[in-house]
């Protein structure tokens, strides 16, 4: 691995804040001496959960979004965006925002980045087992327009593979329950 000492951030230029990401400038000096600009995209950082029914099927969520201008399916999942909320924490209100369930156990299953080419977003990915139904608690208007379903482990496999299931953290989040024996 390249030795990071080698780069030296110079300063950072905020070009523009949004409700959750920053865009920023940052300018480095390299290993030679020469210095050089990237533009950053800062995130708040997110979290998602793999909900495992007690029949080892999935529940995943359909909804729209905005960047794609689309539905798509994935694990439900959201923006650390409350003071003091530790990771697992915002996990199980996910969870319930998007699902309904409650939750006995959430265990950490790894951290991402999503896109260190560009952004410093970093999602925390859970699964979520023991699963008690209840009402969801949509917050925002996608969610109040999402739907849940659950699949098996094979129908997911399906899906990713004909192109209906393009969702990283979905896709990482599930190959690694069937590495891991599911």
């Amino acid at each position: 691995m390249a030795d990071q000492a080698k780069f030296t951030l110079l300063g950072e230029t905020i070009r523009a804040r949004g409700s959750m990401v920053t865009m920023a400038t940052r300018h480095y000096r390299g290993p030679d001496g020469s210095e050089f600009d990237r533009d950053v995209v800062h995130h708040p950082g997110a979290v998602a959960v793999v909900p495992l029914l007690d029949d080892d099927r999935v529940v995943l969520v359909r909804q729209f979004r905005t960047p794609l201008d689309r539905e798509t399916l994935e694990l439900p999942a959201g923006v650390r965006d409350k003071d003091g909320e530790n990771p697992a924490e915002c996990a199980a209100r996910e969870l319930r925002e998007e699902t309904g369930y409650t939750a006995e156990t959430i265990d950490e299953l790894c951290v991402t980045h999503t896109a260190p080419g560009f952004s410093d977003e970093e999602i925390t990915l859970f699964v979520a087992r023991g699963l008690t139904p209840g009402t969801n608690e949509a917050d925002g208007v996608e969610e109040q327009h999402m739907s849940a379903m659950a699949f098996t482990f094979d129908q997911i496999d399906d899906m990713i593979s004909s192109g209906e299931l393009t969702d990283a953290k979905t896709i990482l989040a599930t190959c690694l329950l069937r590495q891991r024996g599911l």
